[in-house]
């Protein structure tokens, strides 16, 4: 199926494989909160190190998100530019429920710091119109930065849209309440 949108004065149309339908303003902007938008987005990310004695040459990423939330993830590239990679997911369908707070779910990988790469990536990701995962934001850590996260946990929390859940910082959990 191919979803065209375009935007002409006062309406918008969206081709679907079988036809054109014109659809009023009024409904733009519904659809408009079905398509990325990355500044909104990253205001629903807040990020915390935990110096908290993981095995060094890497650190320990935690995703969290509230069980109610659509699912989010974060995918590490270790090879930036390749295809590979690992990814921790949370939200309705996926992730642990944290036993320090039932309306939270995480999910948590082990992250190895590569020997010959000038930076890895931690791409931010949640899934937009059709359910496609599209990338939110981008955190590169450089190699001169590799020590500021060893043998750490580096917990990602990331609330429902607009909820201002994790605004309240008695709300983040450590990695000991997973």
């Amino acid at each position: 199926m191919v979803v065209q949108l375009t935007v002409v004065g006062v309406a918008a149309a969206i081709g679907i494989a079988a036809g054109v339908v014109s659809i009023g303003t009024t409904l733009v902007d519904k659809i408009k909160g079905f398509l990325p938008n990355n500044e909104a987005d990253r205001k629903e990310v807040k990020y915390l190190s935990f110096k908290d004695g993981q095995p060094t040459n890497g650190f320990r990423l935690i995703l969290v998100n509230e069980k109610t939330g659509w699912n989010k993830a974060v995918r590490i590239y270790t090879n930036p530019g390749g295809a590979d990679y690992q990814e921790v997911k949370a939200g309705d369908s996926t992730g642990t429920v944290c036993k320090g707070n039932m309306h939270l779910k995480y999910d948590t990988k082990r992250v190895n710091f590569p020997t010959n790469k000038e930076y890895i990536t931690l791409n931010l990701m949640k899934p937009g119109a059709l359910g496609i995962y599209s990338t939110v934001d981008e955190i590169r850590i450089y190699k001169d930065k590799f020590a500021d996260y060893n043998g750490t946990t580096f917990v990602v929390y990331w609330q429902n849209d607009t909820s201002g859940y994790f605004n309240d910082i008695k709300n983040w959990v450590s990695p000991a309440d997973m």
